[in-house]
C-alpha cells in the first residue's frame, strides 16, 4: 500500500464518527478537501490534474461554540511517530489556528497496536521544536502513552470529543478561558 493510502482506513472511520456526531447534533465537523486543479475529464472522471496548494489540515469545525481543527495520521510504524509525517504547512496551520484560540490537535492511529491517540498542540510543539534543535526526530509510542491522550469509541467509534472535553472543557479550563488567565498559547492538564 502506497504511503498516500494507508490512512484512508482511518479517516473513513473519522468522517463517519463525525457524521454521527453531526447527526446527534453533537458537532459539525468535516473533512476539508484538498484543492486540486482538474486538468482533464474523462466521462465525468477527473483523470489528469494537480494540487493547486498545499491543503491546510484534515479535518475542522465547531463543537461547544469553539473552533476544531486537527490533522489525522496513520503510522504502521508499531514504537513511533515519525514527524516528518507532518508537514511544515500542517503544523503552521495547527499553530495559527492554537494562537487564535481555536482548539488544534493532531490525532494518530498506530495502526499495530491498534491504538489512537489525541496530541493536543502544545504537547506537539514541544517535539517539533526540540526535534529542529537536533533532538529525536520522531515520538515515541511511550511519550504518546504520558504526553497524549488515548481516544476509544463511546457515542461514536473514535470519541474524540470525551478527550477534548475532559482537556478544553473542564470548569477549570472554560474559567481559565474566559477569564484570560489560561492564554490560548496554553493546554489546560488533566489532573
Amino acid at each position: 500500500m502506497s504511503t498516500a493510502n494507508r490512512g484512508m482506513a482511518f479517516e473513513r472511520l473519522l468522517d463517519y464518527s463525525n457524521q454521527m456526531y453531526e447527526s446527534k447534533g453533537i458537532a459539525v465537523i468535516n473533512k476539508r478537501p484538498t484543492p486540486v486543479k482538474v486538468i482533464r475529464k474523462t466521462y465525468g472522471k477527473v483523470t489528469e490534474g494537480y494540487f493547486e496548494k498545499s491543503s491546510t489540515v484534515d479535518y475542522d469545525g465547531v463543537y461547544e461554540g469553539r473552533a476544531v481543527m486537527f490533522e489525522a495520521k496513520s503510522t504502521n510504524e508499531k514504537l513511533r511517530f515519525d514527524l516528518s509525517n507532518l508537514h511544515s504547512h500542517q503544523y503552521d496551520y495547527l499553530k495559527k489556528c492554537h494562537q487564535a484560540g481555536g482548539i488544534a490537535f493532531l490525532m494518530v492511529d498506530f495502526r499495530q497496536q491498534r491504538k489512537i491517540y489525541l496530541l493536543p498542540f502544545l504537547t506537539l510543539k514541544s517535539y517539533v521544536e526540540s526535534s529542529k534543535k537536533g533532538g529525536r526526530k520522531s515520538i515515541r509510542i511511550e511519550d504518546f502513552d504520558v504526553h497524549a491522550y488515548e481516544v476509544s469509541s463511546g457515542r461514536v467509534p473514535v470519541d474524540y470529543l470525551k478527550v477534548i472535553d475532559n482537556i478544553w472543557f473542564t470548569k477549570e479550563a472554560i474559567d481559565a478561558f474566559q477569564d484570560t488567565v489560561l492564554p490560548f498559547n496554553q493546554t489546560p492538564v488533566l489532573k
